[in-house]
């Protein structure tokens, strides 16, 4: 059982709501407990959805690898649903769930909404499937100049990799669509992404526009038999194919979120611990995949390394990690004293990703690495937009549970989110995962109570109907289902990971357990 400590009056006037609440967290707790991993870690893939069914089935049927494969992710897709959380996600899962139905005769591309960066950036993708399916409305030498461009004369060094990767993938497909000669560089340069066990970067989506542009121009060679090879490892059971696995993400968050809980913190945190200390590279960060997922795993990100060293925080394993930690944090600052979430010359700074370093190096050792500039900068942009944003999930709840321990709970920033959260609540005592929405998420419950907790904002009727959403909707197996995909990637197409979900969940429920901090008292770890 929990040894948590609560005062009743945190959810109502009598004891019984807290004790079904810690019923409601011990069965949460016992269900995290049988999906840890026997390395320590936590690996859940995520729920399938149209994007990778729709395209990696194409791939292997033009690597003459199509059925059974292809049939069984067919069957899977005639009965998904597209994401409606944009227009442009929208359109895009309907004409890639009606090519992959209908290869023989595709349909044309349609005219997609260009509301941001990301969308222009995943319009490419759309116009690389759509020439390598020989759609309507994909013109491959438009295709080939675009990539061309962005790869620019350094071949895209200065990319991520798997950008890298389909930028390659695409100047390849739209040069034989023109019937161009093969081009050997550009084909060396995209074998050389490839892992040793097929893979590209650990993302099926990646290895399958890799796929599609080598059975096409390098027909039979070892890369393409690797990866067709791995892809149709990575089918599941069910016939589908998922966004990657993030374990040393998924991992780092369960700690987070669970720390304090008895059970989890004898039987399941020394070993996640462990296997967190394990995980770190060289270069003293932490990347949110490892190479037991796939190929080398992904490069560090500034994200999961702050999430990382908050979960390391108080232990041994952080105290050993952290003179390296610190190296990789002071490396990859800028001028201005942030990060971005990845080391390359086009990404943009994101909240979360800063929040995440700044409280992670203030757990560890904050005189070494300077975070002021940092946390004002958050503050700022608080002020500057009238809110905050993040970059990982869409819950409502998000940004300020994240970014207020980086500026203080009990700051005007903080409190004005947990305020604007209150008044979100839905007549069930949920909130939606979307703002606005109106069936309720447990996680963005979860993430609601623990920001209106932390800040001591809300009534004891709002916290009480919040934990009595999450005990009614809590399933017998001691988890919870959510009702629409939260995690973006790639932007702006959403992915549902179970125990991601499941770990915002939990941590509301402790902190509902626990109460709104005393005046004086130090705050929560993050």
């Amino acid at each position: 059982m929990s040894s948590l400590r609560h005062s009743h009056h945190a959810l109502g006037e009598t004891p019984e709501p807290a004790r079904a609440t810690r019923r409601c967290l011990d069965r949460a707790a016992a269900a995290s407990l049988e999906t840890q991993r026997s390395d320590g870690s936590w690996a859940t893939p995520a729920q399938p959805r149209i994007l990778e069914n729709a395209v990696v089935p194409l791939a292997l049927a033009k690597a003459g690898c199509g059925c059974p494969h292809q049939d069984r992710a067919h069957a899977w897709l005639r009965q998904a649903e597209p994401q409606r959380h944009d227009a442009f996600t929208a359109a895009a899962d309907e004409w890639f769930r009606a090519l992959a139905l209908n290869p023989a005769v595709p349909p044309a591309m349609p005219a997609l909404p260009r509301a941001g960066a990301a969308h222009r950036r995943r319009l490419m993708l759309l116009h690389t499937i759509g020439v390598a399916a020989g759609a309507p409305n994909c013109s491959p030498r438009e295709l080939h100049a675009h990539a061309t461009a962005a790869l620019g004369p350094e071949g895209g060094a200065s990319l991520t990799g798997w950008h890298r990767a389909q930028l390659l993938s695409a100047k390849l497909i739209a040069g034989h669509a023109v019937g161009l000669p093969v081009d050997g560089d550009t084909v060396a340069a995209l074998t050389a992404e490839q892992a040793a066990d097929g893979s590209f970067h650990a993302m099926p989506l990646v290895a399958a526009t890799a796929c599609l542009a080598l059975a096409l121009v390098a027909p039979g060679r070892a890369a393409t038999r690797g990866c067709t090879g791995r892809l149709l490892a990575d089918q599941h059971t069910d016939g589908t194919w998922r966004f990657t696995t993030f374990d040393i993400w998924d991992t780092g968050l369960m700690v987070r979120c669970l720390r304090g809980h008895s059970v989890f913190d004898t039987r399941a945190r020394p070993r996640a611990l462990d296997f967190l200390a394990r995980a770190q590279s060289p270069q003293g960060g932490w990347g949110s995949v490892s190479a037991a997922i796939a190929g080398n795993g992904l490069a560090c990100d500034a994200d999961t390394t702050g999430s990382t060293l908050l979960a390391l925080a108080g232990t041994g394993q952080g105290r050993r990690a952290w003179p390296a930690a610190a190296g990789y944090a002071r490396d990859h600052q800028d001028d201005r004293g942030l990060w971005t979430t990845w080391t390359t010359a086009r990404d943009t700074v994101a909240q979360d990703t800063v929040a995440h370093m700044v409280a992670g190096i203030r757990a560890h050792g904050p005189e070494e690495v300077d975070v002021t500039p940092a946390a004002r900068w958050l503050r700022r942009q608080h002020r500057g937009a009238g809110g905050w944003t993040a970059d990982w999930y869409v819950f409502p709840g998000y940004p300020a549970a994240e970014i207020s321990p980086a500026v203080g709970w009990h700051t005007a920033e903080a409190r004005a989110e947990a305020r604007a959260l209150a008044s979100a609540q839905n007549r069930d005592g949920g909130w939606p995962a979307f703002p606005g929405g109106s069936r309720s998420s447990p996680a963005a419950t979860g993430l609601a109570a623990t920001v209106l907790t932390r800040c001591g904002t809300g009534t004891p009727q709002a916290r009480a109907r919040a934990a009595r959403f999450l005990i009614d909707s809590q399933r017998d197996d001691g988890t919870w289902t959510e009702p629409d995909p939260s995690m973006c990637g790639p932007r702006p197409f959403l992915t549902d990971v179970p125990s991601q979900a499941h770990a915002l969940t939990c941590r509301g429920l402790i902190d509902l357990l626990r109460g709104p901090p005393a005046a004086g008292a130090p705050a929560a770890r993050a």
